[in-house]
């Protein structure tokens, strides 16, 4: 094989299974030959199997079960997670609470709230001080009992200490902007950075993100004016969400 077309052999099988998975000849469930019957069927050594086997695991394409072989990934269908468009209005609870709810579904989290220090890093996105202290609280949010979101925010105690809102999830007020709202904060806008990497292991685990699967990892800051009051790193998985935007155009 490799002779014929100079890519490696291993690339090539991953290439024709691949294509059959895309195509529908393989389905979702269906059983992938033995590593015997791939090695009649292409003529390759056992090693060249497992690694074309490795590369679709990667992808996210197959998953293999102990004991029992190679199976087709099921394919979700991306659920899409509105975000610019629950600023349309401002908001009067959790946007994952209004976002989940407008969906037909079950909004429910938990969560760990801690005091701690700003590392370097949180300290730039929020324009203060690195070792000033701050509230830390880490989030796990689900959708009718299904894992949808991993959250970890940041909000400097200059602002919030000795407030009732010290606490984020310590009063009857949810969600940022009504809960600064409360204490005179009025936030103005809301920046957010997407990117994509490699879930880690943590995050895989609580998703269910199977191998290959990337996740999206947004860095979200909320402003009042000029001035950062909280900053967070939110996880989703890239299969099973999407983000939707929908931004206003100033008027002329």
């Amino acid at each position: 094989m490799t002779g014929f077309t100079g890519r490696p052999a291993y690339l090539q099988i991953a290439d024709d299974i691949r294509s059959q998975i895309l195509e529908g000849t393989l389905q979702a469930g269906d059983q992938l030959p033995s590593e015997p019957g791939f090695m009649a069927d292409y003529g390759v050594s056992r090693i060249v199997v497992r690694q074309a086997l490795d590369v679709l695991r990667s992808e996210g394409l197959i998953v293999k079960q102990q004991g029992r072989g190679s199976f087709v990934r099921a394919l979700q269908p991306p659920k899409r997670r509105v975000l610019g468009s629950l600023y349309s209005e401002r908001p009067t609870s959790s946007p994952f609470a209004a976002a989940a709810s407008a969906g037909g579904q079950i909004p429910e989290w938990d969560y760990q709230s801690r005091r701690t220090t700003a590392s370097k890093a949180i300290a730039d996105r929020l324009n203060i001080e690195q070792g000033d202290p701050l509230m830390r609280t880490s989030y796990r949010f689900t959708a009718d009992g299904e894992p949808v979101m991993l959250s970890t925010s940041f909000e400097p105690l200059a602002l919030t200490g000795g407030t009732p809102i010290e606490n984020p999830e310590g009063g009857s007020i949810t969600g940022v902007i009504p809960r600064m709202d409360s204490i005179g904060i009025h936030i103005t806008h809301v920046g957010e950075d997407v990117t994509g990497r490699a879930a880690r292991p943590y995050e895989a685990e609580t998703l269910v993100v199977p191998a290959g699967v990337p996740v999206l990892v947004i860095e979200r800051t909320y402003y009042e004016r000029d001035r950062p009051v909280e900053t967070a790193d939110i996880v989703v998985s890239s299969e099973r969400y999407v983000l939707s935007y929908r931004l206003p155009i100033p008027g002329r």
